[in-house]
């Protein structure tokens, strides 16, 4: 039953509750998580700026006009590929709303008696004195334009126990003689004296709603914002917020019972080209398993296409080979993928069940911290004059023969590269341990082998023998572990690999690489030569340095030792620092000092922005910093000069999205007045060119810094993750293979000019004629 209230309420003081007065403001309490504020995909949709205004009470926004979207208490979930490597899936809002906005263009002015709803325009957000002021423009009929500064807080009376929203709004360049209304909706608010205001508030609805055994209302209403100074509207809510919210985090509690195949799969790059029943670039793993009858002999020959790829069986498309993934990981994708033509998965060999009691748990170092720590062990290669049976015949103290840093053990015969007979090897470093529990290590080992974690012999499998198992069971607290493994290797075949399972995970699986690590005292000397397995499992560019460059080129460190960045895009200022921008879940950007000294342990580097949404390209004009995100060219704008950014200004957002997780902008060039970018196009988990498209993907752009215009200059593009301007002034583009792309190119760009993926309206390009690389 609907409640119709037809009154104006002049709140020129606060009507609130009895004479309920407002006890403390969320600036003086602790923010919800770290970044505060910052831009995503949230509940599919695609521009939002999320603010964690105190612990589990969260506000979101429009990135798009500005308009607040929602109010709910709880949580994010951040999944996505930035945040999980998952492709598919993107963050969403966890727990109940106290309100979600119903109104899709609240805004109204009312000049000499006339009512005008503007065009609204997002322009960005402010970070000043430990508060967020989201920025936004009403454009009038006679192009004239109404700026509006709006600073959500939190509240809290009643000793905390009941919590509010404030909204400040500050407007600037408001027609002579205008008013600006502001039409809103409501909802888990006791009564219409839950409001506050200092605004004219006119109530235009009100409907009763009863939920989670608490009485309530919905409200409706309009607003008229001060004319001389700022408006504040701040509601107090019921102890529990009533909209219901159906998202949940999916998958959490099943993931650890997923195969190892299928969860090695879901962390490869096989998604690219593979679905599980959906034919995209490559077969379905489905018709794979139908194909092929489950014995060793067809496991064996798809392990080998894996490793070393193929073409013709499948059609024209050719797989990729994959000379880096181990054998044991690449096995157990196949039997899986194998058995998805079984009533069951693929079996797993179950070891016994391993008792939690009678072991004591060992500490983890203290005060020892995983981001001080470099990844990978470093490794130790001994020679010896003399023929060995045991590690005691061999002193792993001397100098070494060779001596580097590797990410994982495992190693088989011909990979040990001229190291034949009596030789030894010693890795050393400190292994990561992911939680409390029992662990067991398995050694597979030809010859002996020896594990020491924490000094404490977890496995001794010496001697002389082939590369058959050992285990050791110890229990481990969460943390880092000092970490030693001894090997000797007397003659015939070779062979060293470790894996681990725990008490409720017995499935064994290689130790990965994440979970290895070193510190700086333990690098490798300067003269050391590097251990032939090192080269194998240490890819330059892996958080690794490159090899070489061309000869015309001088190859320095840029990078500061500890500090090692997922870079998204990079460039100078004109005194030589360098700002970087991080693909990361923080979507941050730094400033590095000191690269021109070619000395890591002279370099230093400084946070000054955080919060933005996948920054896959940054540019400096004349010592402004701008950075391309996923849905938006950004301003950086240091207002106080601490080097610390201070206003997230939007120069441009003028092209479609939607919040398919592929749809990156890559970039960022610049030339006489004008951004360069690219716009990915939004593919489906597995690789296939979702359909339908927005309009606008797979596209190269040219955006004015004047006023941020976007012209589209080039089509048919498909993940365009590489744009430069030649030494010519001509622009370049690298795009990425996938439909209709069978291999990656690098593109000569020309205005109109179609690069072959039909994706995007894909009858009318049909007919164009391809600029070819």
């Amino acid at each position: 039953m609907r409640t119709f209230v037809p009154f104006l309420i002049l709140f020129t003081l606060i009507v609130s509750l009895g004479s309920c007065k407002r006890e403390s403001i969320s600036h003086t309490e602790k923010r919800g998580n770290d970044p505060w504020v910052f831009r995503s995909v949230l509940d599919g949709k695609a521009r939002i700026l999320t603010i964690a205004l105190a612990g589990r009470f969260w506000a979101a926004y429009s990135a798009q006009d500005g308009n607040l979207y929602k109010v709910w208490q709880g949580d994010v979930n951040f999944d996505g590929a930035v945040y999980t490597t998952v492709h598919g899936p993107q963050p969403s809002s966890l727990g109940d709303a106290f309100f979600v906005n119903e109104v899709a263009q609240p805004w109204t002015v009312r000049i000499h008696g006339q009512d005008q709803q503007p065009d609204v325009r997002y322009r960005g957000h402010r970070l000043e004195d430990g508060q967020v002021y989201v920025n936004f423009s009403l454009q009038l009929a006679d192009g004239a334009s109404v700026n509006i500064r709006e600073r959500p807080e939190y509240l809290a009376r009643a000793e905390g126990k009941q919590k509010g929203l404030e909204r400040t709004f500050f407007v600037e360049g408001l027609p002579q003689g205008a008013t600006l209304f502001l039409d809103f909706n409501l909802s888990s608010i006791p009564s219409v004296h839950s409001l506050e205001t200092n605004g004219q508030l006119e109530v235009l609805e009100t409907k009763p709603r009863k939920e989670k055994g608490l009485d309530a209302i919905d409200l409706k209403g309009r607003l008229a914002l001060q004319s001389d100074g700022p408006t504040r509207l701040a509601a107090y809510f019921t102890k529990y917020p009533l909209i219901y919210n159906p998202n949940r985090v999916e998958g959490a509690e099943e993931e650890d019972a997923l195969p190892r195949g299928a969860r090695l799969i879901a962390r490869s790059d096989c998604k690219t080209c593979h679905n599980t029943y959906l034919k995209t670039i490559g077969p379905a793993y489905a018709d794979v398993a139908k194909r092929y009858a489950n014995n060793s002999d067809n496991v064996a020959m798809l392990v080998g296409k894996v490793q070393n790829g193929g073409a013709g069986v499948w059609g024209e498309a050719a797989m990729t080979p994959h000379p880096d993934l181990e054998e044991l990981d690449i096995r157990a994708m196949v039997e899986y993928i194998m058995g998805l033509d079984a009533e069951e998965e693929a079996l797993q060999a179950q070891p016994e069940t391993k008792s939690m009691e009678g072991l004591e748990f060992v500490d983890a170092a203290e005060g020892l911290k995983q981001e001080n720590l470099i990844p990978g062990l470093l490794l130790q290669v001994y020679q010896s004059n003399r023929e060995l049976s045991r590690l005691a015949d061999l002193s792993f103290n001397g100098p070494p023969l060779y001596e580097g840093i590797v990410s994982q053990i495992h190693i088989e015969n011909n990979e040990f590269q001229g190291l034949e007979a009596n030789f030894g090897m010693q890795y050393k470093g400190y292994i990561a341990i992911p939680k409390d529990n029992n662990y067991v290590f398995r050694l597979r080992s030809d010859d002996g082998s020896r594990l020491l974690i924490d000094g404490q012999e977890v496995v001794n499998y010496d001697g002389l023998h082939s590369a058959e198992k050992m285990d050791g069971e110890i229990a481990l607290r969460q943390g880092l572990h000092s970490f030693r493994l001894e090997f000797f290797q007397g003659g015939g075949g070779k062979f060293i690999a470790l894996e681990w399972s725990a008490y409720d995970d017995p499935a064994f699986e290689l130790v990965p690489r994440s979970q290895f690590f070193h510190n700086q005292a333990e690098q490798p000397a300067p003269d050391a030569k590097t251990p032939p397995m090192a080269q194998l499992v240490h890819i330059p560019g892996d958080q690794n340095a490159v090899a070489g460059v061309h000869p015309g080129y001088t190859l320095s460190p840029a990078r500061p030792k500890d500090f090692m960045p997922k870079v998204g895009g990079m460039d100078f200022l004109s005194d030589g620092r360098l700002v970087v921008s991080t693909w990361d879940a923080e979507g941050a950007v730094y400033i590095v000092d000191g690269v021109q000294t070619g000395d890591p342990a002279r370099m230093s580097y400084k946070k000054i922005a955080s919060g933005l949404a996948e920054p896959l390209g940054l540019k400096v004009v004349e010592d402004t910093i701008y950075v391309l995100q996923k849905q938006e060219l950004t301003q950086l704008i240091d207002h106080d000069g601490d080097e610390v950014i201070d206003e997230y200004s939007t120069v441009s957002n003028n092209w479609e999205v939607s919040a398919n997780f592929h749809e990156f902008a890559f970039g960022l060039a610049y030339k006489q007045g004008f951004f360069y970018a690219a716009l990915a196009i939004a593919i489906m988990p597995g690789g296939a060119s979702a359909n339908p498209q927005i309009k606008d993907r797979g596209k190269a752009i040219r955006i004015s810094r004047a006023n941020g215009d976007v012209e589209f200059i080039a089509h048919g593009l498909r993940t365009p993750n590489g744009v430069g301007i030649g030494v010519d002034g001509e622009l370049f583009i690298a795009d990425n293979q996938g439909d209709w792309l069978p291999s990656c190119k690098i593109l000569h760009v020309t205005p109109g000019d179609f690069f072959g993926s039909r994706a995007v309206d894909s009858a009318r390009v049909a007919q164009l004629p391809m600029k070819q690389p």
